[in-house]
């Protein structure tokens, strides 16, 4: 079992509510309420009862969450001592994201801050070329970006590290006749409106597709996740993403915005991971981070 669901039961516990415990975890109340469920789910136990006023633990959960406490107790001693072997005093590391998993890379780099509290973390925002530039320069010492075909010539000289595969997927209302259909063609495609996330890597897969198939009619692009899903769920356009990508996107989970496969088009993979120099020698603590970054982003997305 991972350490965040031992983390949301001593939470959920605590505070006796999956909202409160939501916020100072930074996940969604329907994301707690979710890796509840699962936990119960996996451990074959009903943990916490729930009602109007909020939860609270049944007896085998006092029990099960006295354990967690136990086992998240050992953990802080263990990177206690992690500290004192990597002998992180103060220092600094820069790391190039794409926007669009600008939040994604918050949750985890929140949590090594607080283990090693000395240690100054800058999160720099950047399209795929860019921090692949900024890594190659060494701007940054860590590069989270999505791999994909024009991009592979770029990294040649630098370590990559996978964390996800995926493939591009069309994303619709879920009044829209195609998510009955659970597919749409590239012919249907030109007949809809379409909002962009004004990424690399879509911009790429954009252009191609409108040199075999035609314009699309796009009403515009955007950085704005919330305003692009907002507008898919209330049925004024499509759009596209990799599906790792809405893992955690609120509309998604609440079947407010479904997702389609798109036919009669080659598949389009898109790999996520993680870049860092070549020709330097990382130091511990980035090496720490980047198992770090990859483990928690496995958890948060898969």
């Amino acid at each position: 079992m991972h350490i965040q669901k031992l983390k949301i039961l001593s939470e959920v516990a605590k505070t006796g509510s999956f909202s409160i415990a939501g916020q100072n975890l930074h996940i969604t109340q329907s994301g707690i309420s979710q890796d509840i469920k699962k936990i119960e789910d996996e451990l074959g136990i009903k943990i916490f009862n729930r009602s109007r006023y909020g939860v609270v633990l049944s007896h085998e959960g006092t029990k099960i969450v006295n354990k967690a406490n136990e086992v998240l107790l050992k953990y802080e001693e263990m990177i206690e001592e992690a500290r004192i072997i990597l002998e992180v005093h103060s220092g600094n590391l820069r790391v190039s994201t794409i926007p669009a998993f600008f939040t994604y890379l918050l949750k985890p780099l929140i949590e090594f801050k607080n283990l090693y509290s000395n240690l100054n973390i800058e999160i720099l925002e950047n399209i795929t070329e860019r921090t692949v530039e900024v890594v190659q320069q060494n701007k940054a010492e860590i590069g989270l970006i999505c791999i994909y075909e024009n991009i592979l010539k770029n990294i040649e000289l630098l370590n990559f590290e996978r964390i996800l595969e995926g493939k591009l997927k069309v994303y619709v209302s879920s009044d829209s006749p195609f998510a009955k259909k659970k597919k749409i063609t590239p012919e249907e495609i030109l007949q809809q409106t379409v909002v962009l996330y004004n990424g690399d890597y879509i911009n790429w897969f954009v252009n191609n597709f409108q040199l075999k198939f035609g314009k699309m009619n796009i009403l515009f692009s955007s950085n704005q996740t919330e305003e692009l899903s907002r507008l898919i769920s209330e049925g004024f356009a499509i759009g596209f993403a990799p599906d790792f990508a809405t893992k955690s996107n609120p509309y998604v989970i609440e079947n407010k915005i479904v997702e389609i496969d798109l036919i009669n088009y080659e598949p389009i993979n898109v790999t996520l991971g993680i870049i860092h120099g070549m020709n330097r020698t990382p130091s511990k603590i980035e090496k720490h981070l980047i198992k770090f970054i990859k483990s928690e982003l496995e958890y948060y997305i898969s």
